[in-house]
């Protein structure tokens, strides 16, 4: 596998010495350089670490390691504006006019409805750790979402707790209020394995499994059954029920994120191949350095509910 790797790269290497000389690193010197550096390290690339003291190291130091880390702070500053050719809206914050849930669980079953909900604090996450291996084809990831809150300036609920309903021993309640809900320290860990065909064919990621860990959570939803005992006490159990659904169900929501996430991602992928990855890589820190402060073309649509 490496021989052939090194292979096709020569090869590109090759072809770009018989260019004239315009005075650049021609693309095929910066892949010979890392190349060198990937196979010297068994292949594997430690993009970014964030260290305990909030300061930010790549190691090793490798040609790509830096343009990836770069990227990835873009993708970051991108997220008040989304991708709207891939369908995908501002996501800092998200917004949504109005929602429906619908949830039927054991003797809980739930219609609610929330107006101008919106979700903050998805782009304000630390990058532990993302590792590359181009080898084994596998990326080693770890990110943490400090404070992700969501509400919603109004609610309506139908709920019905059937615990026995042959006895009648059936309760429905009806109610309304606002809703303001969070997540501290909600850390999505785990590894994504792909398949890039060096000469033909797209991308395609083959498997993805994740680990969702919770910090704690905070409910502060108000209106169900009035604003007084029960109202807090329900909210209480509704922190409890989400962190130990969270932290107990490990397998569960590695397998909804995968079954969710990856067809929708090798969809966006189709048509790119290997080299259209590395061109992209290069050409998004085009003309920069390392440190350069990181701009992006996004001009944050105006509130649609100011």
């Amino acid at each position: 596998m490496r021989f052939l790797l090194v292979l096709a790269f020569a090869s590109v290497a090759f072809a770009g010495t018989v260019l004239p000389h315009t005075g650049l690193r021609p693309m095929s010197q910066k892949i010979d350089e890392y190349v060198a550096d990937l196979v010297e390290n068994d292949g594997e690339i430690e993009i970014v670490v964030d260290n305990e003291d909030g300061t930010m190291g790549v190691a090793p130091q490798f040609i790509l390691s830096w343009q990836v880390r770069r990227m990835i702070r873009k993708l970051q500053k991108q997220m008040p504006c989304g991708w709207p050719q891939y369908g995908i809206p501002p996501l800092a914050p998200l917004k949504v006019r109005e929602a429906e849930i619908s949830l039927k669980k054991g003797i809980l079953e739930t219609i609610d409805k929330v107006f101008k909900f919106r979700v903050d604090g998805l782009d304000d996450f630390k990058i532990q750790k993302f590792k590359l291996n181009m080898l084994t084809s596998k990326i080693t990831f770890d990110f943490l979402f400090k404070n992700i809150v969501a509400s919603a300036s109004q609610y309506d609920t139908n709920t019905i707790l059937d615990a026995m309903r042959q006895l009648g021993l059936s309760v429905q309640y009806e109610g309304e209020g606002t809703l303001n809900f969070g997540l501290k320290n909600l850390r999505i860990a785990g590894t994504i394995k792909y398949k890039i065909p060096i000469l033909w064919g797209s991308i395609k990621i083959t498997s993805m499994k994740t680990q969702v860990s919770l910090g704690s959570c905070t409910s502060e939803i108000t209106g169900f059954m009035g604003n007084g005992a029960i109202n807090r006490m329900i909210n209480r159990q509704i922190e409890n029920f989400v962190e130990m659904g969270i932290n107990n169900n490990q397998n569960e929501i590695s397998d909804l994120i995968e079954d969710n996430l990856v067809p929708k991602v090798n969809k966006m992928l189709k048509g790119n191949d290997f080299w259209t990855l590395i061109d992209m890589i290069f050409s998004s820190s085009e003309g920069e350095s390392e440190d350069d402060p990181i701009v992006v073309n996004c001009v944050a649509p105006a509130d649609p509910w100011a």
